[in-house]
């Protein structure tokens, strides 16, 4: 279902890593839950009174809630050969899952191999098992997800995770959510539920997550899938579920449709069966609407057995295949390439675009509803020309090495912007002496934006670029490591700068990349702003040229303040769904 389908499509924009450790959270007066993977060659440990706790062990690395029958690993290339009912374009030679062992502690207990466009990325494992509380019973659901895939030829692991417990009528007492961000970093928020808020706990910096508004029905990860059945849909016919998304960690509504019964074959050599056929969308979050999200059914049963939607981060249909664990579980072959999903050609080259003064591209963005409002405007950059029939407008884009004559002068930010907090978190010994060490030579009377081109010139001289096993790490993490590609470079820069008193922020938006064919790409990118001189002013420490040129074009910028969440990150996705075409119109050199 399309809760689902947000979950991986958000979870997307990071590269996944490593588990923490959640906190435990409280039910009422009788027990508390931990939900808590184990610890690599361990057993998470056992710090508590076991009598007074009941301990989930939602991640991977356990063993399946339910033994499936052992079947050879197939071949994860696309199958072209015809089977019985209509050939499903795209689809994932594995198969079926089978009958598994009955438990009868187990609720279900799914795998689902995933692919693109018939090419295997990894998989999704979701199930439910019941727990003992005292004499109360009580559900527990988990989605976990790994894909293997590949930027600039690098092979690299994402992994995230959603959880929940939920009483035998369904209702939701606890949420969780894991995000791997970086080297041995995760991203951690637990909620429990009292009355009408979700009140929501993080682990380290993450501690004092926003609370979140709870309204009634929201449907968590053991429930959903029962919805298919609860309702039993005539064709054409709605239901309306609120969800929790943790990624975002926001309650959105969800509006599923039966549009179709059909026959299908799902899985080679095997005969077609009657399908019922669910479309779900998610309302929009802010600006933000995702693709409609296709679930199949199995009319008898009404378990899931097949979901697909159109992500465009991953450049194609995202299909997920019901399975054996065996087949769900084995190693990706051949990666898919990020970056050629993840960024846009332009029709010709721009010599010498980093150091020039300005270029007009003309946009056109046939998959959004107000495409003039993708890009944001301020002083380097305008919207001109729109055109609604057509779904284009003009960006106008200027260079920006230092403070800009004759720009208006803003009012001073306000202390989110000079605030260490979750990311962007400057107070510690990592990040305040690499901040003194590019403070090393200036004089006393340096100006901010002097610090701040300081800085810029010390992380892009210190980084090691280009690794992609990071994903939106703290800038502690990255203060330690030193690696990443360029959220890395632009979550230290911004740390840095507030580290030395200069307010900063970070911007999401499209780079300038030169191509071997001639042809160049604008690829999603991230850097950095400094207030300096009464003017928000851009740096990238990636390229490390003293501010930017106009092969910068700003999707977004954010302060991260109490910010625990990628919700920041979806503009991108906005722009990636509105599937732009971009040419380049005047240059001034």
């Amino acid at each position: 279902m399309q809760r689902f389908g947000t979950f991986l499509s958000l979870a997307a924009c990071a590269l996944f890593a490593a588990y923490s450790f959640a906190q435990p959270t409280k039910v009422d007066e009788q027990k508390n839950f931990v939900i808590r993977p184990k610890a690599a060659g361990g057993s998470g440990g056992t710090n508590y009174d076991t009598s007074k706790f009941i301990v989930i062990r939602p991640n991977g690395n356990v063993p399946s809630l339910v033994t499936q029958p052992t079947t050879p690993a197939q071949p994860t290339t696309p199958s072209t050969q015809p089977v019985a009912g209509r050939l499903v374009p795209g689809m994932i030679a594995v198969p079926p899952p089978g009958t598994p062992k009955v438990d009868a502690g187990i609720v279900f207990d799914y795998w689902f191999a995933a692919a693109v466009d018939g090419q295997r990325i990894g998989y999704v494992q979701w199930g439910a098992k019941k727990v003992k509380q005292n004499d109360r019973e009580l559900l527990v659901g988990v989605k976990h997800q790994k894909f293997t895939v590949s930027r600039f030829g690098q092979v690299v692991s994402q992994w995230g995770e959603e959880s929940s417990v939920e009483n035998t009528d369904g209702d939701v007492l606890i949420t969780g959510m894991r995000q791997g961000i970086g080297q041995d970093q995760a991203l951690v928020l637990n909620g429990v539920v009292d009355g009408k808020t979700l009140k929501v706990t993080g682990e380290g910096a993450a501690k004092g997550a926003s609370n979140t508004p709870w309204p009634e029905g929201v449907v968590g990860c053991v429930r959903e899938p029962a919805l298919f059945k609860e309702k039993r849909l005539k064709t054409g016919a709605s239901f309306d579920y609120p969800a929790y998304i943790g990624v975002v960690n926001r309650v959105v509504k969800m509006t599923v449709t039966l549009e179709a019964e059909e026959t299908l074959a799902l899985w080679p050599k095997e005969p077609a069966r009657k399908l019922l056929r669910f479309v779900s969308r998610m309302e929009p979050v802010g600006n933000f609407k995702l693709p409609p999200a296709t679930t199949w059914v199995d009319a008898e049963t009404f378990e899931p057995l097949k979901m697909e939607f159109d992500f465009p981060g991953f450049g194609g249909k995202i299909t997920f295949l019901r399975t054996t664990k065996e087949s769900a579980t084995v190693a990706v072959a051949r990666p898919v390439e990020l970056f050629n999903a993840q960024s846009i050609r332009l029709d010709r080259e721009i010599p010498g675009i980093h150091a020039g003064r300005s270029v007009v591209y003309k946009v056109t963005a046939p998959k959004d509803d107000e495409p003039g409002t993708l890009f944001a405007e301020d002083a380097r950059q305008t919207v001109k020309n729109p055109d609604a029939k057509a779904k284009s407008f003009e960006l106008h884009v200027s260079a920006a090495h230092g403070p800009i004559k004759g720009a208006a002068v803003l009012p001073a930010p306000g202390k989110e912007f000079t605030a260490s907090n979750y990311f962007i978190n400057w107070d510690n010994d990592g990040v305040k002496g690499h901040a003194a060490a590019a403070m090393r030579g200036l004089p006393a009377t340096a100006t901010d934006w002097e610090k701040a081109v300081a800085i810029e010139r010390w992380v892009h001289r210190n980084m090691k670029a280009f690794e992609f096993s990071q994903a939106m790490a703290t800038a502690d993490n990255v203060a330690k490591t030193l690696s990443g590609d360029c959220t890395e470079y632009a979550m230290l820069g911004a740390a840095m700068s507030r580290a030395v008193g200069v307010p900063s922020r970070t911007v999401l938006g499209l780079v300038y990349a030169p191509a071997k064919d001639g042809k160049p790409y604008l690829a999603y990118h991230m850097w950095f702003e400094v207030f300096a001189d009464g003017q928000w002013l851009p740096l990238d420490a990636t390229l490390g040229g003293g501010g930017v040129g106009p092969g910068h074009l700003k999707i977004a910028d954010h302060s991260w303040h109490d910010e625990k969440t990628f919700a920041p990150l979806l503009p991108v996705l906005r722009v990636l769904s509105a599937k732009p075409a971009v040419t380049v119109g005047k240059v001034e050199p």
